[in-house]
């Protein structure tokens, strides 16, 4: 095979690479009016948004996925307590699309990362790997709690985490001010919605919680999910594109120098 056609078909395979291998999960923190900016990733990759209400009383909800089979959604505290919802919640012109899991921030010390523990577990039935909710009074104070022992995250203020199946935690939103919380920069409302898509691969549980010790911080209102196709979502890790450019790069000198000689 000669040099050129090499390239050719190198390039073809950059282009035809799933977009999402080895990259980090694709996060959202949105106003609520915008949800449907994660909606419209999922439904773009051909796939349709599960959307189950949150309700007073309830930590298990039942729901029809695609193929019409009955599944479960299942909602615990991340220590393993009970988690049942209560209440809604209204902040400005905005009030969340159904009731609550209150969540308070606390750091029992023994954390990997602070707050963990005082969080959400989601278990689902069915693998899905993308998940957002609704949250309510996040970023109304404690949004400079100092540098985080969190190897990687030097940020300050008040973070919003999320992990899949007990992995490596994702940072999708971290406030310094009010001003960082999307709902209040557009019309002041302390509300916001918080999703995570991972098309690497797919997931049974997940875990949210914030670091913001001293908030009084809701989550719930109406859980949306998905299964995706894999590779469907996502930015190539930096790397992986730097290795084939200069793989093309190599082989094209190469060419030039046989050419020369």
């Amino acid at each position: 095979m000669n040099i050129k056609k090499l390239i050719t078909i190198m390039a073809a395979a950059a282009v035809m690479l799933p977009v999402a291998s080895h990259a980090a999960p694709v996060v959202y923190d949105l106003a609520l009016p915008n949800i449907s900016t994660f909606d419209n990733t999922i439904t773009g990759t051909g796939s349709t948004v599960q959307v189950v209400q949150v309700v007073d009383g309830s930590a298990i909800y039942n729901y029809l996925d695609s193929n019409n089979v009955m599944q479960t959604l299942t909602v615990t505290r991340a220590n393993g307590s009970p988690a049942i919802a209560s209440g809604g919640y209204t902040s400005g012109s905005h009030s969340l699309s159904g009731s609550v899991y209150n969540i308070n921030p606390s750091n029992n010390g023994t954390d990997a990362i602070p707050g963990q523990s005082s969080g959400l577990h989601f278990a689902f039935s069915s693998a899905v790997n993308a998940f957002g909710f609704e949250i309510g009074d996040w970023a109304t104070c404690c949004t400079s709690s100092g540098p985080r022992p969190t190897p990687g995250v030097p940020l300050y203020g008040s973070g919003l985490w999320i992990a899949f199946n007990g992995g490596a935690a994702t940072l999708p939103a971290n406030a310094l001010s009010a001003n960082d919380n999307p709902g209040y920069a557009l019309d002041g409302s302390f509300t916001n919605f918080i999703g995570a898509i991972d098309s690497s691969g797919t997931f049974n549980s997940l875990d949210f919680w914030g670091d913001g010790f001293g908030e009084f911080l809701v989550a719930g209102g109406s859980f949306r999910f998905a299964s995706v196709p894999l590779g469907s979502v996502g930015v190539p890790e930096p790397g992986s594109l730097a290795l084939l450019g200069l793989g093309i790069a190599g082989l094209a000198s190469l060419r030039k120098r046989k050419n020369a000689a």
